[in-house]
């Protein structure tokens, strides 16, 4: 079910995704339009319901996620009064237990982030994040940098002959590959889901020569791996690549538009 709504919701936003203004009436004409290919009825109460509770859950992990933000400030506010007051006093086992404070709150904000900002299949970023930290607001760029973007063009295939299993072992095989090779080159980077058979990698402050050799390397490498299932099925995926540079203060969506096949 889940996966089906992410369907709808990826294919409608991609096609909209070029317009400089959507409205609401837009989006639900675009996402009525793609429930109806996949056989979707939008008044049926069952799926109205699957669709309410989904809409439910996904507030509930992003008002926890708001909660947890708020309440990590006030106590970093509290600690911040301890800590000096602890210096002051030269209190080490003070200091020691709100260091111990800090870090357990850190963890516990860190795992509520990643049910909100993070794929749950590949772990990688995900589209809020893209649009709610990594971008401006306005959904202009922080900084520059170089954009690729991975496509898995045999995705429908996969799904249809395989699986949905299958598919999700294929993409965290993906991330995993392509951010140890970038890692060995000492790049920064982030990677991140934008819908079922596309990734994008952000290549902050990097220039566009070193970065497209090295996903030419990572792309020559891809091409030449055949993967086998547990149960010894072989799979070929294909892939295409694109990639361009950005520029601080510009719109992600004309970025998005520019790209090209290398």
């Amino acid at each position: 079910m889940k996966e089906i709504l992410k369907k709808i919701t990826d294919d409608t936003i991609n096609e909209l995704l070029l317009n400089d203004i959507i409205l609401p009436s837009s989006y639900f004409q675009c996402f009525d339009k793609h429930a109806k290919t996949l056989d979707i009825n939008l008044e049926d109460k069952e799926f109205d319901n699957k669709l309410n509770n989904l809409i439910a859950q996904e507030f509930k992990d992003i008002n926890e996620y708001a909660s947890k933000a708020l309440k990590s400030l006030e106590q970093v506010t509290i600690a911040t009064k301890d800590a000096k007051e602890a210096i002051k006093n030269k209190d080490e086992s003070s200091l020691k237990r709100i260091y111990q404070e800090m870090e357990d709150l850190k963890k516990e904000l860190n795992s509520v982030s990643n049910k909100v900002l993070k794929d749950t299949v590949t772990k990688t970023f995900n589209k809020k994040w893209i649009y709610n930290i990594f971008l401006k607001n306005n959904e202009e760029f922080k900084n520059n940098g170089v954009l690729v973007l991975i496509e898995i063009d045999n995705c429908d295939y996969i799904l249809e002959n395989y699986g949905q299993l299958i598919y999700d072992n294929l993409q965290i095989f993906i991330t995993k590959f392509v951010s140890k090779k970038i890692k060995e080159e000492k790049l920064h980077y982030d990677i991140a889901k934008f819908n079922k058979k596309q990734f994008l990698i952000f290549l902050e402050n990097e220039e566009l020569k070193e970065s497209t050799n090295v996903m030419k390397n990572i792309k020559d490498l891809l091409h030449d791996t055949t993967l086998k299932s547990k149960s010894g099925i072989l799979i070929k995926p294909n892939f295409s690549y694109t990639i361009t540079t950005y520029n601080k203060k510009e719109k992600f969506s004309e970025v998005i538009e520019s790209l090209k096949k290398f």
